[in-house]
């Protein structure tokens, strides 16, 4: 599992009467309402970041210099709104496979672009996504099942497509290519380090080694990636039927039950 922290700062966020607020000499000026939380935080550096508060802001009433803004829509929820606060803050946050997608969406919300400031989140969360997450294959898998909750933005932004590209490309690619291995690590094999990397003692992989890793996927995921693999081409027709029985057997047991019997009913 790839991860990436940016910021050096200590975390100075804390709850008192169910509002967060940063530890700060300066008074907050700022009021930001996210799905029912309450943000007591700072104009500057948030504006210095965010292209959507700067607006929000200049669209709003203001009183006594400090302004009100309210987001009810935020995508992503509060958790991924307090880490882009954190990251205009300077405050160290750490991304991964499991909220890479959440944290790209918010701030694609906020429009923290380059042209708002050079080196803002979005470019740097696209380096780690394309040059990290999409490397690895149990990455791969993790981002994209955690589109489901973000699915309109994700498609929005190819986030989606992004993944399901870099997972059938990794089912075409020689089994030794693929730098991550879900399904040896999740089998129990000791030939897997502590970074999920596996040993190369076992390569290449059995055929098929692919088929449990996305039988994790939900259904409209899974059937866009087995599509995707099939369309390239290279893989047996019996390696997919195999991956579909074993999605079927993942999620409809009692199919795959009948099924065998209705093989075994025909081999008698």
């Amino acid at each position: 599992m790839k991860f990436m922290k940016l910021g050096s700062k200590p975390d100075t966020f804390y709850t008192t009467e169910a509002v967060r607020s940063v530890s700060s000499e300066v008074s907050s000026d700022l009021t930001v309402q996210v799905k029912g939380n309450r943000y007591l935080l700072h104009k500057f550096p948030l504006l210095s970041k965010c292209l959507r508060l700067q607006r929000l802001c200049s669209e709003s009433p203001e009183t006594s210099q400090h302004q009100v803004v309210q987001i009810p829509d935020f995508p992503g929820g509060v958790e991924a709104f307090e880490l882009c606060a954190k990251f205009c803050y300077g405050i160290t946050i750490t991304l991964s496979a499991y909220n890479i997608v959440s944290v790209r969406c918010a701030a694609e919300y906020l429009q923290m672009t380059e042209d708002v400031e050079k080196g803002n989140l979005i470019y740097k969360i696209e380096v780690f996504f394309n040059s990290f997450v999409l490397h690895g294959w149990k990455d791969s898998i993790i981002a994209l099942q955690s589109t489901k909750a973000f699915s309109v933005w994700a498609e929005d932004l190819g986030i989606t497509s992004r993944c399901i590209e870099a997972i059938a490309s990794k089912v075409l690619a020689h089994p030794s290519k693929v730098s991550l291995s879900h399904s040896y690590s999740r089998m129990g094999r000791d030939d897997v380090s502590c970074n999920g990397s596996e040993s190369l003692r076992y390569k290449p992989m059995m055929k098929g080694w692919w088929a449990e890793d996305i039988a994790e996927l939900s259904i409209d995921l899974y059937w866009r990636t087995m599509i995707e693999i099939k369309s390239g081409g290279k893989v047996p027709g019996n390696l997919i039927c195999e991956a579909l029985r074993i999605y079927a057997s993942r999620w409809l047991p009692n199919l795959s039950k009948y099924i065998n019997i209705e093989k075994e009913v025909e081999s008698d």
